[in-house]
């Protein structure tokens, strides 16, 4: 007769610790602690084992597993989920995705920059616009930096800048973007028949279209899924649901709500700076993943 062991449960708390950067490249809500859950792995099972996690979520549980030499398989119905835990794990080669990062900013910054032109109101050089904050749907103010002196600078918007707006509402977006309606859910703040294009200014959904076309472009399959992995993670501060707090005191702007909430004075933020922003946090937490 084989006579099992008694297992010890765990009965203490224990403290969640922050996210490391591989866990700080791709938004999502609810993750879980990842020192908490790789305690309960270390305890409840062996090297070898095999994990099942079939409510995967962002995959801290099978990613964890694995990094204690465990077998896993992770399942989830959301098919963004199991693209964000692969993309998490992968590893991949750094110095390519740099090479490709170069490859996508030669072809596009500039051009995406085009869209964000606004002048200093103390010198009169043009500049590139940050971010502007948006008022029951009107722009008021404009931050940006300038050499004609140090720090970033805030202005009201002029009518040279409502102009500049009025033309990129009058371009056509020459690249695929969604137009397809979201699932009507009160809970989560989607009206009935809005769309996904609605959640982002003119200006920036025709920035991101750029940006993905060239995405598509990258013939490296595993490459060109990491970067869909950086775009996807750019697309909230992209949006329209980023809401003006009156400062950067709490950490910045950034998606305070787990829904499709656009609230009535927001950030529009420069997308290529918030896709080069998530590049580097990409960058930071695949480098964390190799330690």
């Amino acid at each position: 007769m084989v006579v099992k062991s008694k297992i010890e449960h765990i009965n203490y708390a224990l403290v969640a610790k922050t996210h490391t950067p591989m866990y700080l490249m791709h938004k999502y809500w609810a993750r879980k602690p990842h020192n908490v859950v790789s305690e309960y792995i270390r305890h409840y099972s062996k090297e070898g084992d095999v994990v099942l996690d079939p409510f995967a979520g962002s995959g801290v549980t099978a990613i964890e597993a694995v990094k204690l030499s465990r077998k896993t398989v992770a399942i989830d119905l959301d098919p963004m989920a199991t693209f964000i835990t692969k993309e998490t794990a992968m590893p991949v080669d750094l110095k390519i995705f740099e090479l490709e990062f170069r490859n996508i900013e030669k072809k596009i910054k500039k051009k995406v920059y085009e869209l964000y032109k606004t002048n200093c109101s103390k010198c009169k050089e043009e500049v590139i616009v940050e971010a502007v904050i948006w008022e029951k749907d009107k722009p008021k103010e404009i931050r940006y930096s300038c050499k004609c002196i140090k720090g970033t600078q805030w202005k009201n918007v002029s009518d040279a800048d409502l102009k500049r707006l009025k033309e990129i509402e009058g371009k056509s977006i020459p690249y695929w973007y969604p137009k397809n309606e979201l699932i009507w859910n009160s809970r989560v703040n989607v009206r009935q028949g809005e769309k996904v294009c609605e959640l982002f200014t003119k200006r920036n959904l025709l920035a991101l279209s750029m940006i993905l076309n060239e995405i598509e472009k990258v013939k490296n399959v595993k490459i060109r899924d990491l970067f869909k992995f950086t775009f996807t993670s750019t697309l909230a501060q992209a949006s329209k649901m980023i809401p003006f707090m009156g400062g950067f005191k709490s950490g910045g702007p950034s998606w305070k709500i787990r829904g499709f909430w656009t609230p009535e004075k927001r950030f529009e933020l420069n997308v290529w700076d918030c896709f080069e922003g998530r590049y580097k946090k990409v960058v930071r937490g695949k480098k964390n993943l190799m330690i």
